[in-house]
């Protein structure tokens, strides 16, 4: 058998598997869910049947939705390497008389905005349809396209130049590109990681510091309890697009921050506000972001070297792409890398997971207990519609945090393990 033929088959085994595994688990947790009639014990207290029966509804419309993506991004991936697309675009970017690194890049492109172009009647329905019958959706079709207009000026002004970088060390940097070509996007990587909060994030968003009052008092108290310092914390006014609420870390050193969606801060008490940040500085405090960074340098050399092997093989004629060039290779290979690399996921889940736990643990330690985390978890997996109790094979290969259940258990496992009072904090006096 050639090379070829033997990449192809390889190819179109994986495919078809990772099809297979990805349905029947959306179709368990369908009918998993689906079975749930009633809230899990555990929850009847905190959870109202009729959440309970939304949570399940909205699950539900979720996979009904990732069946018609899994399928049609499937067949994208098949009419892409199989239709002669791929020349069929490198020969109308070649008519434009580009140079040869610059046709490279524009091919890249190219790819990238159809993609993106094709994936976009999906995303209409999901923000306007899906989003809106749950009551979620908050976003107009003017701030839906300017979105994506902001999304465009981004891959244009950070985007080009990156695939300049990346496409010059392929083709100029001798054996040792991908050496090279990896240090090269870790570094980018970083980068972006610097100016997201201060440069890329207020482009979507507005962060606005958090106002003086009791809040800010009390956050601020616990920050400089936990040795915190950050460039503030701010408000995200999410509310413009969803009415989902979440907190995230984000930035490195001076541009390092706390951002609570304002949706987050009108749902949760000061108590739970206060429990949700100490969270969020868990992840700081036990390195999660820097081993996360490590996790993704070595991946990305790795990767880097793997496609390097990979340029060595036929692709051009496995896949009827014509005569081979760097960008029609580099397209080959990200379109099929996802079968190859789908069973990562969950090993990557598996350590995500781990950090969501610590961070917990870290949170209830600091607010002298595990009562304000348990309430904040309750409310925001409420506020969200989140299923409280999904299939466990679906969860452990989808979700990168424990289901809610798993985290109100491993709190209240852990709660005797407590300090009776954490030193220069009184829980009753700061968070009552």
């Amino acid at each position: 058998m050639y090379s070829y033929q033997l990449l192809l088959a390889a190819f179109l085994i994986f495919f078809v598997l990772q099809l297979l595994i990805e349905t029947v688990l959306s179709v368990l947790n369908s009918r998993h869910l689906a079975r749930q009639k009633e809230i899990p014990e555990a929850l009847r207290a905190a959870y109202s049947q009729e959440v309970h029966e939304e949570s399940v509804a909205y699950a539900l419309a979720r996979g009904r939705l990732g069946h018609v993506e899994r399928f049609l991004s499937a067949l994208l991936t098949l009419v892409f390497l199989f239709s002669g697309l791929i020349n069929m675009l490198d020969f109308g970017i070649s008519l434009l008389g580009f140079e040869e690194l610059t046709h490279d890049v524009a091919v890249l492109l190219a790819f990238i905005m159809l993609n993106a172009l094709l994936s976009l009647p999906l995303e209409l329905y999901a923000t306007f349809r899906l989003e809106a019958r749950f009551g979620f959706n908050k976003c107009t079709l003017g701030t839906f396209v300017l979105d994506k207009l902001k999304g465009l000026l981004l891959l244009l002004v950070l985007g080009v130049p990156f695939l300049y970088g990346v496409l010059a060390l392929l083709t100029r940097a001798g054996p040792l590109w991908w050496l090279w070509a990896g240090l090269f996007v870790i570094a980018f990587q970083f980068v972006i990681m610097v100016l997201f909060p201060v440069l890329i994030a207020p482009l979507f968003n507005k962060f606005t510091p958090l106002q003086e009052g009791e809040l800010k008092t009390q956050l601020e108290a616990l920050a400089r309890q936990c040795g915190f310092a950050t460039g503030g914390v701010f408000v995200v006014d999410g509310s413009k697009r969803s009415a989902h609420s979440n907190a995230f870390f984000m930035g490195l050193g001076k541009t390092r921050r706390i951002a609570l969606f304002d949706t987050l801060i009108q749902q949760l008490s000061i108590p739970e506000l206060a429990a949700t940040l100490a969270h969020e500085i868990g992840h700081y405090r036990r390195k999660h972001i820097l081993k996360l960074f490590v996790v993704s340098a070595a991946l990305t050399l790795a990767g880097a070297y793997l496609l390097n092997l990979l340029l060595d093989w036929p692709l051009c004629q496995a896949f009827p792409a014509g005569i081979s060039n760097e960008p029609k290779e580099l397209i080959i290979v990200a379109l099929i890398s996802g079968p190859f690399t789908f069973w990562a996921g969950p090993l990557l889940n598996l350590l995500l997971r781990r950090h969501e736990y610590e961070a917990d643990a870290y949170a209830a330690a600091q607010m002298g207990g595990a009562g304000p985390m348990q309430s904040a978890l309750l409310k925001i997996y409420q506020k969200n519609l989140a299923a409280p109790l999904p299939h466990p094979a679906y969860s452990a290969y989808h979700y990168s945090h424990p289901t809610l259940l798993e985290r109100i258990k491993a709190l209240e496992a852990g709660a005797g393990t407590l300090p009776a009072r954490i030193p220069g904090l009184d829980p009753l006096k700061n968070f009552s």
